[in-house]
């Protein structure tokens, strides 16, 4: 895995080049609620996901398949209460780093999703439960049924989840996912920054020239718009000037 500059330099430029993104995040709540409902749900099913190799940071699983790549399952509450969603990450540390370096900046000590939890919103890729597939829809589950919101949840992990999370296990795999998204039947979520992420894992992997032409696709793409700034960032960092054409 390659190192990149991780100066406080680049950080900084790096944080100018989001602020100037508009890169949007989700709303989270200040904390968890502490609905009963919602800790006796994580209870059940808690026993599925660490069958399937998930370790549990109280509302967050988290599974590492490759060395700084971890998948992640978080639990996330409604912030004005009544109901909680299911939220599937795909954390890449060289991605982290070559963005936002969440992990470092945090303090957090010793291996990602071993020593200390990956939240669902440091991942690069994203997704709802609900929605993972592509014929599905966003799903918000209320607080009351505590034994059928554990069985549905259990059966999309198994449908939807898992088999998900299996397509991006390791970085070839997250490559291959990505040539072939169109007939994937999982939807992760893809945001301005996903295909950098992508370039970066390409040149990783020896695969320069097809790295190069996602880089000059995204400049070609953000000509004019607040995320071409940072796209120009990011690919200096990586070594991958834009060829205009």
């Amino acid at each position: 895995m390659s190192t990149l500059r991780t100066s406080s330099f680049a950080r900084s430029r790096r944080f100018e080049a989001n602020q100037a993104s508009g890169h949007q995040t989700i709303e989270y709540a200040p904390r968890m609620p502490t609905r009963s409902e919602l800790t006796a749900t994580v209870g059940k099913v808690a026993l599925q996901l660490k069958a399937s190799g998930f370790r549990r940071f109280r509302t967050d699983f988290n599974k590492p398949t490759e060395p700084g790549l971890v998948h992640v399952v978080g639990f996330q509450g409604n912030k004005w209460g009544g109901s909680f969603t299911v939220n599937l990450g795909v954390y890449v540390r060289e991605v982290d780093q070559l963005f936002d370096d969440w992990w470092g900046q945090s303090k957090r000590a010793g291996v990602p999703g071993e020593d200390a939890a990956v939240k669902e919103y440091d991942c690069w890729l994203r997704a709802r439960l609900g929605d993972i597939r592509k014929e599905g829809n966003d799903k918000w589950w209320n607080y009351g049924d505590i034994a059928g919101t554990a069985i549905d949840i259990q059966e999309r992990l198994t449908r939807d989840a898992l088999p998900a999370f299996t397509e991006v296990s390791s970085r070839a795999g997250l490559l291959a996912w990505w040539r072939d998204r169109s007939s994937s039947p999982y939807r992760w979520t893809i945001s301005p920054r996903t295909p950098l992420g992508v370039a970066l894992l390409m040149k990783q992997a020896g695969d320069g020239e097809e790295a190069q032409a996602i880089v000059d696709a995204v400049f070609r793409d953000t000509l004019g718009k607040p995320f071409h700034h940072t796209a120009s960032v990011v690919a200096e960092e990586m070594g991958l000037a834009w060829r205009a054409t």
